[in-house]
């Protein structure tokens, strides 16, 4: 006979027992109390009258699957929200929304931003005009046996790199602050107390 689940009549414990057990007397392990083990058909006919009876033993009616925050446990908007109505809980960076109150700015002061970018892309238009020059124009216009040492090839590809480097330089600097990051750093309101 298959292993059967015996419960003590006196502490009300259960544990398993072998099938050959039943009418027998034995000794609860836990309480050592003797008592005679029932019959497997009035154990087994109980226990499937328990559990033929209740089709739901676990309670659960209705199972809701719908996206909820996981900060508030709240309903998310819709399957593909990522960011919570109710606390502002964002999905996908796992970070909660703040808000900030800052001052508008005004246009003084992002034209004192783009300045600095719009001074150095103008060094950068005159360093290459200037080269341009060098290269092309400064051999013709010299006339005197010692200037002539500026017009040797040589010195001209120095002169052209040395011109590339501060041009790469000074031109990443003013892309970043024209195209990149056109707009200064906001402003924070300061709450004045009374």
């Amino acid at each position: 006979m298959a292993a059967g689940i015996i419960t003590c009549p006196s502490c009300s414990e259960k544990f398993k027992g072998k099938g050959q057990l039943v009418g027998k007397r034995i000794k609860c392990p836990f309480c050592t109390q003797p008592f005679v083990v029932p019959s497997a058909a009035k154990g087994v006919a109980a226990g499937a009258a328990m559990d033929d009876d209740d089709p739901n033993p676990y309670g659960i009616t209705n199972l809701d699957i719908r996206p909820r925050c996981p900060h508030c446990a709240n309903l998310m908007a819709d399957e593909d929200a990522f960011i919570c109505l109710y606390c502002g809980y964002n999905t996908l960076t796992r970070e909660l929304g703040q808000t900030k109150k800052v001052v508008a700015l005004s246009s003084s002061e992002r034209l004192k931003h783009l300045m600095p970018g719009l001074i150095w892309a103008g060094v950068v238009i005159l360093i290459l005009i200037g080269m341009m020059f060098y290269c092309l124009q400064l051999q013709y216009m010299l006339s005197e046996k010692w200037a002539n040492f500026f017009g040797h090839e040589s010195l001209k590809m120095w002169f052209t790199l040395i011109a590339l480097g501060l041009t790469w330089g000074i031109g990443y600097f003013a892309v970043k602050r024209l195209i990149l990051e056109p707009r200064p750093e906001e402003k924070k309101k300061t709450e004045v107390k009374r």
